[in-house]
């Protein structure tokens, strides 16, 4: 029989890029029994899934879940802090990373992307 878990990060955020940078992708691998309720924000606004964002979990084996934010067309608006809140009936755990538009558009005329601890 599965042992209920709290929710707890094995893997904080992480940011890449994909598509040639027009798609951002932030990823984070926690444990939790049942399977959490995750909510995304950037600052204090909760992210919803949009054409452009999308939000979703998976199941990782066990009690682990890959926890996936997508952003399409990224644009210098999409820079601030993100944070992740993973919700079971046994307690709550959130963490923050920060993306940031670095210097100028490089060549292509996309931003430079990094995410701050």
């Amino acid at each position: 029989m599965a042992v209920d878990v709290a929710p707890r990060f094995t893997q904080k955020p992480a940011l890449k890029q994909e598509d040639n940078g027009q798609k951002l992708v932030f990823h984070c691998v926690l444990e939790a029994s049942p399977k959490p309720d995750i909510q995304w924000f950037l600052g204090t606004t909760p992210i919803r899934d949009t054409a452009r964002t999308r939000m979703r979990t998976e199941p990782a084996g066990g009690a682990a879940f890959n926890v996936i934010l997508e952003i399409q067309g990224v644009a210098q608006s999409d820079a601030g802090a993100y944070k992740v809140v993973a919700k079971n009936k046994l307690g709550e755990v959130s963490a923050s990373i920060n993306l940031n538009f670095s210097g100028e558009s490089c060549p292509s005329g996309r931003g430079i992307y990094e995410a701050l601890p």
